[in-house]
């Protein structure tokens, strides 16, 4: 397809035609929020298709890509069963029908959901989404928030979204550029089909316009990077900031209204103190506190300042209340050299008071969430091995080591996993410089520091592995990790990455990676910070794209050559009927001779009553024009063809590729004042083609067999223009095992419209 449709999705207004998809047939636990729930645990203890018994190389592997327009950061979520009707959307093409469905969000500042269950391959090799929603322009990148150009072209969706336990609606928030400012907003759309229900800018306009980046207690939305999760509690929205050098700050909105309730800053009257905890999410427990893990910064409890300090808020009164907090006694060593207590975030551990987490130091602390301990300054407040008897329990969890010369200290980026198996309780790490470590947990305590390890070991540098956890309640556990596979992700763009399952009783024993098949389920590039999601049978990696060279930049030295496309790898049993490979290739097995329009005659009673109020009009075309229908026509109950015209196309091909062709496949698609609605062109079957004639190609190509299709074309799109028919034909092979061979017609896309209702190539394809 030379006509590119897929921005076009994601704000079209489509007229006339509809497209409606089975329903989705698996059964999973919903990922509604990064790392799973509230208490951020990382497990999903509901799926029960995926087990160490079947997830092998000759089992598992890589079924398809989901893609998008812009790399991703933020987690990919899971909705079993969504109802989508997009039919009160209007800038997003119509689509009805139940999905188990993927939502993806990207740095472009587009929410994409997909058919979690169905490839849904687009003809220029992209896939349609159920519906897309573009919130705005993004913050370009630059060296003043991104030293290594790691994220480079643009920011806009830098966290991960939440929705509802209903399913009914989703919160983003979004980094944007609006008359040369930046800022930003918290969008809520509407799960079902896509539409923007609110918005409100964060911290509302700036107090001085002459200073937009400039607004109290430190809040700058030209500056800070949004990267924890976001949190709903009680009908509350909850959005942390942090950026290098900047002040932590967490901001609650009210759910419905996005109304600002309360704004709380970390070192109000100090420096730093920022919340990113590796796009970490708040956790939060039943009583409504909130948790948190700041980095690097001030800290002075008595002025309310909470550098490196686990900290518990309570939403009182207008105000976030600190209710609590611990703080190591080394703080002051980890402020002087980078140690960021919060560079992962804060677990809430199940049937207990516990909560743990981990930082740079590689710690992993174990706190009551009845009394947290606050601070104790130790015998010597700046040595490594500071302890805190303050505390239940601290481990080093993660082995420091030398990297480049120098001291490193395994520094955790992914948050701890708790997992409790049929024989034992188990926390599990994967920091920098070291493997997988697997620890025993019993009594809210570690019972041993001797840990399994797993096989794999990542190079050197950050950020360690990303982690998750599926289950059957105690059974069958899977640890899921996503590791670079070829440099430091953080000083490096071009780092591929590898996906890595391991037994959750014995993560010395490697079930699966991304490697083990050679390029058949290669991952892409690596997205730091990014768990996998891991539901319904599948598990979805989001990447930083395709490829790119392994380079370093810096703040003057931007990439000028990036990845050319982005997607999310959906990774799954083999044996669920895995889709071959779309292979897209010019040919002149088939072109197009001549296209006409003339008068429509089309008995909508004829029409096959479809889901959501449709009717399937294709069979109807077929019959009406004598010839095969060459897109699906699935239109709403009430359109009735009126000042629609019947669209005639003929194709030239060749006799051999005919014979061993599976058929005569088609894009084709509406476009309307510059958007185009989703592909809606199908395959007709070898049996069903309509030959019409026979010719003979110019300069000795041979004899060429003429068919005739149809369509409908110049329908009304109101204010009296119409609709313009875009469409283009491809020969289909199955029996080649690299997968299915779509040789396309030469030309670019043909054109059909109420200016030029016609046109005819045969002087140009065809001997006289």
């Amino acid at each position: 397809m030379r006509e590119k449709a897929y921005r076009g999705l994601v704000s079209a207004a489509i007229a006339g035609v509809a497209v409606v998809t089975a329903p989705g047939a698996a059964r999973a636990a919903d990922v509604l929020m990064q790392r799973n729930d509230v208490a951020r645990s990382g497990v999903n203890s509901g799926e029960t298709t995926l087990t160490p018994a079947k997830v092998s190389p000759e089992t598992f592997g890589r079924l398809w890509n989901v893609y998008a327009d812009s790399h991703i950061i933020a987690q990919p979520l899971y909705v079993s069963k969504l109802a989508v009707d997009t039919s009160g959307n209007p800038a997003t093409p119509p689509m009805q029908g139940t999905f188990n469905t993927l939502i993806v969000s990207t740095m472009h500042n587009t929410v994409y959901a997909y058919d979690a269950d169905n490839e849904n391959r687009l003809p220029d090799g992209k896939t349609k989404p159920l519906w897309a929603t573009w919130l705005g322009p993004p913050r370009a990148g630059g060296g003043d928030i991104d030293q290594y150009a790691i994220n480079d072209p643009e920011w806009g969706i830098t966290s991960t979204p939440v929705i509802d336990p209903q399913k009914t609606t989703i919160w983003v928030l979004a980094w944007h550029t609006v008359n040369n400012t930046d800022v930003y907003k918290l969008h809520k759309l509407r799960l079902k089909d896509g539409k923007e229900l609110a918005a409100a800018q964060v911290g509302g306009p700036p107090p001085d316009p002459h200073k937009p980046c400039d607004y109290p207690d430190g809040f700058n939305p030209c500056k800070q990077k949004q990267r924890p999760g976001l949190l709903l509690l009680n009908g509350a929205v909850y959005v942390a900031f942090g950026g290098d050098n900047n002040r932590g700050n967490v901001v609650a909105f009210d759910a419905d209204t996005l109304q600002q309730k309360a704004f709380w800053s970390s070192t109000p009257s100090g420096k730093s103190g920022g919340i990113w905890q590796s796009g970490h999410g708040l956790a939060a427990d039943s009583a409504g506190n909130v948790y948190l893990m700041t980095g690097n910064g001030t800290f002075d409890a008595a002025a309310a300042n909470f550098g490196d300090s686990f900290v518990k808020l309570h939403l009182e009164n207008g105000k976030l209340a600190v209710k609590d907090y611990f703080t190591p006694c080394n703080e002051k060593l980890l402020d002087g050299i980078d140690l960021d207590l919060g560079s992962a975030g804060p677990v809430l551990l199940p049937n207990s008071d516990r909560l743990i987490g981990g930082g740079k130091q590689g710690i992993i602390y174990v706190v009551s969430r009845a009394n947290m301990g606050k601070f104790q300054a130790g015998t010597s407040p700046v040595a490594m091995d500071c302890k805190n008897a303050n505390i239940p329990q601290q481990i080093q969890a993660c082995l420091p080591g030398v990297e480049d010369g120098k001291a490193d200290y395994g520094n955790i980026h992914s948050a701890p996993i708790y997992f409790k198996a049929v024989d034992k309780e188990r926390v599990y790490v994967w920091g920098e410089l070291n493997r997988l470590r697997a620890f025993q947990f019993q009594g809210g305590k570690f019972t041993n520091d001797a840990p399994k390890q797993s096989a794999f070991k990542q190079p050197d540098g950050m950020p360690g592995g990303m982690l998750g956890v599926s289950s059957n309640g105690k059974k069958n556990g899977i640890v899921w990790a996503i590791v670079p596979l070829n440099g430091d992700a953080n000083k490096f763009r071009g780092v591929t990455g590898i996906v890595v399952a391991v037994d959750a009783q014995d993560v010395s024993k490697q079930l699966w990676t991304s490697e083990l098949a050679g390029t058949r389920d290669r991952l892409g590039l690596f997205s730091s910070f990014v768990p996998p999601t891991i539901a319904g049978g599948k598990v979805f990696v989001a990447t930083h794209g395709d490829a790119e060279p392994l380079a370093q930049y810096s703040a003057q030295n931007r990439p000028k050559q990036m990845a050319a496309n982005h997607y999310v790898t959906v990774y799954g049993l083999l044996s669920q009927a895995t889709p071959k490979p779309v292979i897209n290739q010019d040919s002149d097995d088939t072109t197009v001779v001549k296209a006409a329009t003339t008068a429509l005659t089309l008995d909508p009673s004829k029409c096959v009553t479809a889901d959501g109020g449709t009717r399937d009009c294709t069979a109807a075309l077929s019959a009406a024009a004598g010839a095969p229908a060459f897109q699906a026509l699935v239109v709403p109950a009430a359109f009735n063809f009126a000042g629609c015209k019947l669209l005639r196309v003929t194709t030239a091909s060749k006799p051999g590729a005919i014979h061993d062709t599976t058929g005569v496949g088609w894009y084709a698609a509406d476009s309307t004042a510059g958007s185009l609605s989703a592909d809606e062109g199908r395959l007709v079957a070898h049996s069903k083609l309509k030959q019409v004639g026979t010719a003979q190609f110019k300069n000795g190509g041979g004899q060429a067999l003429l068919h005739e299709f149809a369509g409908v074309a110049n329908c009304p799109a109101g204010g009296g223009a119409t609709v313009d028919k875009l469409f283009k034909p491809y020969m289909q092979f199955d029996n080649a095992p690299q997968g299915l061979f779509h040789n396309w017609d030469r030309s670019g896309n043909y054109r059909i419209s109420q200016a030029a209702p016609a046109f005819d190539r045969s002087g140009e394809v065809l001997a006289p």
